[in-house]
Parts: structure tokens; C-alpha cells; sequence
């Protein structure tokens, strides 16, 4: 049985997939608004710099989330994190596509602690 922390790890997780699902529908990402103002005032006339470093750094961030979540919980984590992310961006269409998303990342949270154990890996 997985101990009350590892599960709120797991729905953490999971959380940040369906985040990024919906951010990427809504066609924003917080993460990169803050470094883009960020970077603007260190680079006030330079646009195609902050551009650079901001892909660098989603890049970065992106390949360190995916590795860190296979190392963690290996293919069936990223399954069910990319599942995650799928159920953030179609839960934003509406009509069915919002039902559908919804009862996806229930489940998730429901069956992911079952699925996956941390404890292993550690």
C-alpha cells in the first residue's frame, strides 16, 4: 500500500499533466509568460535572445519532466501522464469532449495510485 505522501505525489503529477493539457488548448503557458516579462526587462531590445532562451529553458524543463517521470514510474507513468495531459485538452471543448475529459482524469486519480508505485523506484 502506497504511503499517504507518494499518492499526493502521483496526483501531483497527474495534476501538472492535466494543467498542461489545458494550458495548451488555451494556448498560454504561465511558466513561460514569467520568464518572457522576466527576460524582457534584462533584454529590453533584444527579442530574438529572449525567444532563444525561453526555448532553450522549455526544452530543458520538458525533457527533465519527461525523463524524471520514466525514471519514477517508467512507460506506464508517462502513459498515464500523457493521458493526463489529453484530459486537460479536450476538457475545455465542450459538450462530450468536457464529459469525457473529465471521467479520464477521475479515473486517473482514481486508478494511477493503484497502477504505479513509487516506492520501488526509491
Amino acid at each position: 500500500m502506497p504511503k499517504k505522501s507518494e499518492i499526493f505525489v502521483q496526483e501531483f503529477v497527474l495534476g501538472f499533466g492535466f494543467l498542461g493539457g489545458l494550458f495548451t488548448w488555451v494556448g498560454v503557458d504561465p511558466e513561460e509568460e514569467v520568464i518572457r516579462a522576466l527576460l524582457r526587462v534584462v533584454f529590453p531590445d533584444n527579442e530574438f535572445m529572449v525567444s532563444l532562451i525561453i526555448f532553450l529553458i522549455v526544452i530543458g524543463s520538458t525533457a527533465t519532466g519527461i525523463l524524471g517521470i520514466y525514471g519514477l514510474a517508467g512507460k506506464l507513468g508517462l502513459i498515464i501522464v500523457g493521458l493526463a495531459w489529453i484530459s486537460g485538452f479536450i476538457i475545455a471543448i465542450g459538450g462530450t469532449a468536457t464529459s469525457i475529459g473529465a471521467f479520464l482524469i477521475i479515473g486517473l486519480v482514481l486508478i494511477g495510485p493503484v497502477l504505479l508505485d513509487y516506492s520501488e523506484s526509491f
